[in-house]
Protein backbone atom coordinates (compact mmCIF):
# COMPACT_ATOMS: atom_id res chain seq x y z
CA UNK A 1 0.00 0.00 0.00
CA UNK A 2 1.33 3.29 -0.68
CA UNK A 3 0.05 7.16 -0.87
CA UNK A 4 -1.91 7.77 -4.21
CA UNK A 5 0.03 10.67 -6.18
CA UNK A 6 -0.70 12.85 -9.18
CA UNK A 7 1.29 15.54 -10.74
CA UNK A 8 3.97 15.19 -7.25
CA UNK A 9 1.06 16.01 -5.40
CA UNK A 10 -0.82 13.22 -2.88
CA UNK A 11 -4.50 12.94 -3.91
CA UNK A 12 -7.04 13.68 -1.25
CA UNK A 13 -10.45 12.22 -0.78
CA UNK A 14 -13.49 13.34 -0.14
CA UNK A 15 -12.27 13.87 3.99
CA UNK A 16 -9.20 15.41 2.89
CA UNK A 17 -7.45 12.78 3.94
CA UNK A 18 -4.63 10.73 1.42
CA UNK A 19 -5.60 7.81 -0.31
CA UNK A 20 -4.02 4.90 -0.75
CA UNK A 21 -3.28 2.94 -4.02
CA UNK A 22 -2.55 -0.56 -4.15
CA UNK A 23 -1.75 -3.79 -6.40
CA UNK A 24 -1.38 -3.02 -9.87
CA UNK A 25 -1.95 1.05 -9.43
CA UNK A 26 0.64 0.74 -6.47
CA UNK A 27 3.39 -1.06 -9.19
CA UNK A 28 2.51 1.56 -12.07
CA UNK A 29 2.96 4.55 -9.53
CA UNK A 30 5.72 3.29 -8.14
CA UNK A 31 7.18 2.57 -11.97
CA UNK A 32 6.52 6.48 -12.86
CA UNK A 33 8.52 7.59 -10.02
CA UNK A 34 11.34 5.43 -11.20
CA UNK A 35 11.52 6.50 -14.17
CA UNK A 36 10.73 9.97 -14.27
CA UNK A 37 12.64 10.91 -11.27
CA UNK A 38 16.27 11.63 -12.44
CA UNK A 39 18.68 9.03 -11.28
CA UNK A 40 20.95 10.34 -8.57
CA UNK A 41 18.30 13.34 -7.39
CA UNK A 42 16.35 11.84 -4.38
CA UNK A 43 18.80 12.35 -1.51
CA UNK A 44 17.57 9.61 0.42
CA UNK A 45 17.56 6.96 -1.89
CA UNK A 46 20.26 7.98 -4.57
CA UNK A 47 20.15 4.55 -6.42
CA UNK A 48 16.30 5.48 -7.43
CA UNK A 49 15.72 6.92 -10.80
CA UNK A 50 16.17 6.49 -14.62
CA UNK A 51 19.20 7.86 -16.82
CA UNK A 52 16.29 8.96 -19.43
CA UNK A 53 16.58 12.61 -19.06
CA UNK A 54 20.05 12.43 -20.23
CA UNK A 55 18.16 11.57 -23.96
CA UNK A 56 17.94 13.62 -26.52
CA UNK A 57 16.20 14.09 -29.85
CA UNK A 58 19.58 13.61 -31.74
CA UNK A 59 20.97 10.44 -29.24
CA UNK A 60 21.88 7.71 -31.82
CA UNK A 61 20.11 4.26 -31.16
CA UNK A 62 17.85 6.09 -28.78
CA UNK A 63 14.93 3.30 -28.81
CA UNK A 64 17.40 0.89 -27.73
CA UNK A 65 18.71 3.31 -24.97
CA UNK A 66 15.46 4.23 -24.14
CA UNK A 67 14.57 0.41 -23.43
CA UNK A 68 18.16 -0.24 -21.49
CA UNK A 69 17.53 2.70 -18.96
CA UNK A 70 13.84 1.84 -18.78
CA UNK A 71 14.77 -1.54 -17.50
CA UNK A 72 17.32 -0.45 -15.29
CA UNK A 73 15.58 2.16 -13.34
CA UNK A 74 12.90 -0.61 -12.71
CA UNK A 75 15.06 -3.49 -11.87
CA UNK A 76 13.67 -3.48 -8.33
CA UNK A 77 10.52 -4.28 -9.58
CA UNK A 78 10.45 -7.57 -11.16
CA UNK A 79 6.33 -7.67 -11.61
CA UNK A 80 6.73 -4.91 -14.44
CA UNK A 81 7.95 -5.85 -17.66
CA UNK A 82 8.37 -3.09 -20.57
CA UNK A 83 6.59 -3.94 -23.40
CA UNK A 84 6.69 -0.96 -26.04
CA UNK A 85 8.87 2.20 -26.29
CA UNK A 86 8.28 5.11 -28.42
CA UNK A 87 10.37 8.13 -29.32
CA UNK A 88 8.98 11.72 -29.56
CA UNK A 89 11.29 14.52 -30.65
CA UNK A 90 10.87 16.05 -26.55
CA UNK A 91 9.81 12.81 -24.85
CA UNK A 92 9.77 9.07 -24.60
CA UNK A 93 6.50 6.64 -23.98
CA UNK A 94 6.96 3.71 -22.09
CA UNK A 95 4.58 0.74 -22.36
CA UNK A 96 4.57 -1.50 -19.09
CA UNK A 97 2.65 -5.09 -18.68
CA UNK A 98 1.75 -6.09 -14.73
CA UNK A 99 -0.11 -9.37 -15.04
CA UNK A 100 -1.71 -8.39 -18.43
CA UNK A 101 -2.55 -5.08 -17.03
CA UNK A 102 -0.73 -2.24 -19.29
CA UNK A 103 -0.02 1.22 -18.64
CA UNK A 104 2.20 4.14 -20.87
CA UNK A 105 4.41 6.19 -19.02
CA UNK A 106 5.03 9.11 -20.14
CA UNK A 107 9.10 10.97 -19.68
CA UNK A 108 9.28 14.23 -20.56
CA UNK A 109 13.16 14.92 -22.08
Amino acid sequence: MDLALSGGDFVCGKTGRPKTVTGAAELFQRAEIRLTVPLGSFACSPALGSRLHTLTASTPLREQKTLAMAQEALRGLPQLSVTKVECVPSAVKITLNAGGIRRCVEVTL
